[in-house]
């Protein structure tokens, strides 16, 4: 048995929401011990984003985990319910209206299968940053970045990437802590440097540099909320010369200073 929540209604305790013309825009928080209802579902499509936490999830006779950091979409009517909740989580919701000009692009959940990407998650904690704003501007600036974060989705949908591309792609993600060299780099994908100059802004939206600096922004999000660390270790950790080099590049890349994103 199932019931349907109607819009603004979650599971979780709400601790900011707006209104903008084309969506309603909350932050909730979860922990274990409260009693989430069961099987439910949405009345309006939604765009959920960890930013801290997570859980295990039963829906379509399957469960799902749910990190922090990630990107989840529930289309409106889609029962779904919360098996095991990690001790404190927090989510950003981005609810659709009905007559939302935003809501043609959402057909189905594969429209927003390529959303979780570091721009993505970016964008997400910008939005969450102009919900704790909250001025005159704020509504105009929340439509504007989701529909960033949507086109964006759209844009990874369309582009298509060589092989080499790809496991560029994997080989930064992974050793993003590492300095690697234009050569090295060119060896081990088999691609010559001037290739990988020319082709970098293309495909990644941004400098080699850039995007490493993004890799280790990206990095820090869950240490911050996720572990007690101070934040100077966290910035050596992540591969940073000091805190104050870490407290910028945070800033330009989510809105936020650290110590601000480890209070919310």
């Amino acid at each position: 048995m199932s019931y349907q929540l109607e819009k603004g209604c979650y599971t979780g305790i709400i601790k900011k929401s707006l209104q903008t013309e084309n969506v309603f825009i909350s932050s909730t928080r979860f922990t274990t011990n409260q009693n989430e209802g069961g099987l439910h579902s949405h009345k309006n499509p939604i765009i959920t984003f960890i930013y801290q936490g997570g859980d295990i999830e039963f829906r379509e006779k399957k469960s799902y985990e749910r990190k922090a950091g990630e990107f989840f979409f529930y289309p409106s009517n889609q029962p779904h319910k919360t098996e095991f909740r990690k001790e404190f989580s927090q989510n950003l919701n981005i609810e659709f209206e009905e007559f939302s000009f935003l809501k043609d692009y959402l057909t189905s959940s594969q429209i927003l299968s390529s959303i979780n990407n570091i721009d993505a998650k970016f964008l997400a904690l910008k939005l969450l940053q102009e919900l704790h704003i909250n001025d005159s501007l704020s509504s105009n600036s929340i439509d504007l970045l989701v529909f960033d974060l949507i086109s964006s989705s759209l844009k990874n949908q369309n582009i298509h990437k060589p092989k080499w591309i790809e496991t560029l792609f994997e080989l930064l993600n992974d050793r993003w802590q590492e300095q690697i060299s234009l050569y090295e780099l060119s060896i081990i994908i088999g691609v010559h440097p001037v290739t990988i100059s020319k082709q970098f802004r293309k495909y990644f939206n941004c400098t080699y540099g850039e995007y490493m600096r993004k890799l280790k922004v990206k990095n820090s999000i869950d240490l911050i909320k996720n572990s007690n660390l101070p934040l100077i270790d966290i910035a050596y950790h992540c591969g940073f010369a000091d805190q104050s080099h870490f407290s910028r590049n945070f800033k330009q890349f989510t809105g936020f200073l650290p110590s601000e994103f480890r209070n919310l």
